[in-house]
């Protein structure tokens, strides 16, 4: 992955919060524009390749959970957990998990798209899972990717990105 100032374009997206069946669940009554989601904000993004899964659901989101007021102490304005999903996988994930969604929100990426336009599209056939996203976290501020990891040690991802912040 290479490192640019920019990645995130200012235009709606395909990514999907709080979908479930008590709301609509048209994709244009869910989608979250990028300038929404982080201009003149600070926000931590933490990229899983798929709900459900061991290590996304053992390892990875927990620490973010539980770390998740440091994060709001070190000033962040949101954390986002982001997943090649489709909305109601990655919803119903946050639930069973205890998450509270006005503290980590949980954006599904529903065809790939933003994966694939930044480099960070997997193959996980292998898995069962088909194309998804790298493990990835960043903080952006104000538009501006300021810190960027691909991720290899799940467990310790989210004490990695509040010591980068």
């Amino acid at each position: 992955f290479a490192f640019r100032p920019l990645v995130f374009p200012n235009h709606a997206t395909n990514h999907h919060q709080h979908m479930n069946d008590a709301d609509s669940n048209l994709a244009k009554d869910n989608a979250v524009s990028m300038t929404d989601l982080f201009q003149n904000k600070k926000v931590a993004v933490f990229g899983v390749p798929a709900p459900f899964t061991g290590t996304c659901t053992t390892a990875h989101y927990p620490p973010y959970q539980r770390l998740q007021n440091e994060f709001k102490a070190k000033g962040f304005d949101a954390v986002v957990c982001y997943s090649v999903a489709d909305p109601y996988a990655h919803y119903n994930w946050g639930l069973a998990m205890g998450n509270d969604f006005d503290s980590i929100a949980f954006l599904a990426d529903a065809d790939g798209e933003w994966a694939r336009s930044n480099d960070l599209e997997r193959d996980y056939t292998g898995a069962s899972l088909g194309h998804r996203s790298a493990r990835f976290s960043m903080v952006v501020e104000d538009g501006i990717v300021k810190a960027f990891n691909l991720v290899e040690d799940a467990e310790k991802d989210a004490e990695v990105l509040l010591q980068q912040a």
